[in-house]
């Protein structure tokens, strides 16, 4: 399915119209097409949900030939609308790998990410250590980390991300916590692939500023940032539109 949402400054248009099937795809409808549809029209979101999954199947599908780090990947499938399957051989970033557990780093080699001269987040080795300590660790729940716009997934997947402005991460979370989620923020520099981690270890959405160091060469938006929600919260945020004031209020 084709990106339905322009480069720049253009936004998804609220009538949010499915592209033609190709052929032989006439019959095929996406499982969550009505929630894609549901949250976007609502939130007038640019970008459609990008969800991601666990997986130790091989048959599983996505482009595992394409060596992309994490944070790369995000943009990749936002603006071509490609599904990605993450392994040991093309997460290219050690960080990344260890982050959606499939080669684990210890606690030193992190910390020293955070005190070396081009991040320079903490004063010290000693304070970046009392960080990485606090913070949840990733463990291994598959071979695999398949990452693809939620449309195009068949099963349930583990998290979704959106891409949102502030306004519309209120709203977001705001409906999402209409039965009970806590969301939450983390840590100083806190990487994109580590919301991963965070999200499904505390069982919460997490609000992930998007830090300036990976600001640097990407293709973020300064007025952007990412909302991760497992994925039981994101579809009570969807059912939560019609009853909660975030879902009904109306903005400019």
């Amino acid at each position: 399915m084709a990106n339905r949402c322009q480069k720049d400054l253009e936004v998804c248009s609220k009538e949010y119209i499915p592209d033609k099937p190709s052929v032989g795809e006439e019959n095929k409808v996406s499982k969550f097409e009505g929630e894609v549809k549901r949250i976007i029209q609502v939130l007038d979101l640019k970008w459609a949900p990008i969800a991601g999954k666990f997986s130790d199947s091989p048959s599983e599908s996505g482009d595992r030939e394409r060596k992309l780090k994490v944070c790369e990947a995000f943009d990749v499938v936002r603006r071509e609308d490609v599904m990605i399957s993450f392994s040991r051989e093309n997460c290219v970033c050690p960080g990344g790998r260890h982050f959606i557990g499939l080669e684990f780093l210890p606690p030193e080699a992190i910390a020293s990410v955070l005190v070396s001269k081009g991040h320079k987040v903490y004063e010290s080795m000693n304070v970046a250590m009392d960080s990485v300590r606090k913070q949840p660790q990733p463990v291994s729940r598959g071979s695999l980390f398949i990452l693809g716009p939620l449309e195009r997934f068949e099963v349930d997947p583990d998290l979704v991300f959106l891409f949102v402005n502030p306004a519309q991460a209120d709203r977001i979370l705001g409906l999402a916590s209409f039965r009970g989620a806590e969301p939450l923020t983390y840590y100083a520099a806190s990487s994109i692939c580590s919301t991963i981690t965070n999200t499904l270890a505390k069982g919460k959405p997490e609000i992930n500023f998007i830090s300036a160091f990976e600001r640097q060469g990407s293709k973020w938006s300064p007025n952007e940032l990412i909302i991760a929600l497992p994925f039981k919260d994101f579809k009570a945020a969807v059912e939560s539109i019609p009853v909660s004031g975030f879902g009904m209020v109306q903005t400019s």
